[in-house]
């Protein structure tokens, strides 16, 4: 796997999924591939929130306060509530929770401004943001 993913690997992650083919070849090229080992942490409860996440190949363990709240896997995403405001919700720019790898893990990660300009120039983008952190409250 190369350090930018593939309009195909951006395909596979559901957030991504039902963008027309053009539109996940734009979000490609604006990700980037990270590596994690297990044990380590990818981002910190309460620090500022920079960048979206979504699992390429792995697991997580999203912890607040020291609990466990969530295990996520492969497609799942993380990080998109600090970096793209919604409706209803307060948009603080800093993470909820710690997100930790529980085994070695990829993630496709892409800058928060860059979504957010993605989310307001791509439609389904946007409303699959939403329907994502709609889930979550």
């Amino acid at each position: 796997m190369t350090d930018q993913p593939t309009a195909a690997e951006i395909a596979r992650i559901p957030l991504f999924a039902g963008l027309a083919p053009a539109d996940q070849q734009r979000v490609a090229s604006a990700c980037r591939i990270l590596r994690f080992e297990a044990g380590e942490v990818i981002v910190n409860e309460k620090e500022f929130a920079f960048d979206a996440y979504a699992i390429a190949r792995g697991a997580v363990e999203v912890v607040r306060d020291g609990e466990r709240l969530a295990v996520l896997a492969t497609g799942a995403v993380f990080g998109e509530l600090g970096v793209v405001p919604g409706d209803g919700r307060a948009w603080t720019r800093r993470r909820n929770a710690s997100v930790i790898a529980t085994e070695p893990t990829e993630a496709i990660v892409i800058d928060g401004r860059t979504l957010r300009r993605l989310t307001e120039e791509i439609a389904v983008l946007r409303e699959a943001v939403e329907a994502t952190a709609a889930q979550r409250r």
